[in-house]
């Protein structure tokens, strides 16, 4: 076997593996407040998708996209993970073929690894919400992005545009990103190649032309988001969270010595003498990452309601592990095999953090009682943060109707409560007011939640 078949071969070996280690993540029921909104979003037909999707924050791909699985495969929580780890295998493959076609075997390998074991990839690799396609688009940007200057063919101009574009209508912060690659890509050709910029304005024409479709809806949902949702404020300490947030693996000690890692691998670049296109395009996309940063906390100031929030940084993740790739690439092989033994290190202590968030117990117990008690009609209220547990308990009893405390008396039928500890007193307080009896069910928890079930009861 020569030696271009072995590497591909050991390639496509590692994006088995990785794929293998998202798949084994799937196999459970647990969902959170995003999951439980988005997986209700689409149980209704095509024209209720459209219809609700309209009505949100975020563009209608993943929405449609996720329509389109659960009627082709059916309603289930796993078909919905597997939506989600679709494009992680689809950027696993970009490393496969085009990153190690154009950066080499080693970068490749390292790129490929990093998808399965860095902070938060298995995370919102398997989260039943658009994130990871959002991240498969702009990273694919950026990869491709260097293809349009090594090769000026239609062909990767198409691809490029394609992705961003896809990128645009999966996540507005996704589009941000990409909007950060053009910006490079626009810079490069400004400096270094300016008979070929007029192709840089031929490929931001189709992109806005393309987008068009999306742009409307975007507008009308940034001018009334702040009816929407705010998030928290972005101050000092949160910022530089957000600086560290790629890092954070889970323990702090292994978390310093990523960001050490990644701070050595820039002061190579900042000493190199002899840098190359490929260590300046490197760095460009490790950037990306910060230029996102702070332009969330501009438009967040800016704006009457903060839209900015750290999840939103999760799609120059792929830039920075690409960047990373590249720059370990060019190490000693003692080195490599140092930072390979890191990354085996990082990714089994996010393994387990992710595997203990998505096979936390408690469901079936929860589920034992629910079917037992849960009749149609039946209604609940809830004292909690942002009515989570009431959005999820709709998700897997769907007959169930979340109430606000003040129309409990609407409530037809059976009315259940939801309590949590940070709002026992507010539950108190209710009780005291109005006249129901509480009939304590149990403590239960599932997913990230841990909570009290009640069932009131109107005092005769």
């Amino acid at each position: 076997m020569n030696e271009q078949k072995k590497s591909s071969l050991i390639a496509y070996i590692l994006v088995f593996i990785g794929t293998i280690v998202y798949i084994s993540l799937i196999f459970n029921q647990n969902v959170w407040l995003d999951e439980a909104f988005t997986a209700s979003l689409i149980r209704t037909d095509f024209a209720g998708v459209l219809s609700r999707s309209a009505q949100d924050t975020l563009p209608p791909f993943y929405n449609i996209l996720l329509k389109l699985m659960t009627d082709l495969w059916g309603y289930h929580v796993q078909v919905m993970k597997i939506t989600s780890i679709i494009p992680m295998v689809l950027t696993m493959l970009l490393g496969a073929s085009t990153v190690r076609r154009r950066f080499g075997s080693i970068a490749s390998y390292f790129f490929i690894i990093c998808m399965f074991t860095m902070p938060y990839l298995l995370f919102y690799g398997v989260e039943i919400r658009m994130y990871s396609w959002g991240f498969f688009f702009a990273t694919g940007s950026a990869i491709y992005a260097y293809e349009v200057i090594q090769e000026s063919r239609p062909k990767n101009w198409c691809i490029f545009t394609l992705l961003s574009v896809g990128a645009g209508y999966t996540h507005h912060f996704a589009f941000v990103t990409v909007g950060f690659v053009y910006l490079f890509l626009l810079l490069y050709y400004i400096i270094l190649q300016r008979k070929l910029l007029r192709r840089w304005f031929i490929c931001l024409g189709a992109t806005i032309l393309l987008y068009i479709p999306c742009l409307i809806t975007t507008i009308r949902q940034f001018m009334s988001v702040s009816g929407y949702f705010s998030m928290p404020e972005i101050t000092l300490s949160v910022f530089i969270k957000y600086m560290r947030y790629p890092f954070t693996v889970g323990n702090p000690f292994v978390s310093i010595a990523l960001a050490v890692l990644i701070v050595l691998l820039l002061l190579r670049f900042l000493l190199n003498k002899g840098r190359t296109a490929e260590d300046w395009f490197a760095v460009c996309c490790f950037s990306i990452y910060y230029g996102v940063l702070v332009f969330g906390t501009i438009i967040s100031k800016i704006m009457t309601a903060n839209i900015f929030v750290d999840r939103y940084l999760f799609f120059a993740f792929g830039a920075i592990w690409l960047f990373f790739s590249i720059s370990v690439s060019s190490l000693h092989k003692n080195y490599r095999i140092a930072v390979l033994a890191f990354l085996i290190l990082a990714g089994t202590i996010g393994y387990v953090k992710e595997y203990q968030i998505e096979y936390a117990d408690g469901l079936d117990t929860l589920q034992i009682v629910c079917d037992a008690s849960f009749e149609s009609g039946d209604g609940t209220i809830s004292f909690e943060e942002a009515d989570a547990i009431a959005e999820c308990l709709g998700f897997y009893y769907p007959e169930l109707i979340h109430y606000p405390v003040e129309d409990i008396t609407q409530i037809p039928g059976n009315i259940w409560c939801i309590v949590t500890e940070d709002y026992s007193s507010d539950f108190k307080d209710f009780m005291q007011k109005n006249p129901y009896t509480a009939d304590f069910l149990g403590d239960f928890r599932f997913d990230r939640y841990s909570f009290k079930l009640y069932q009131l009861v109107p005092k005769q």
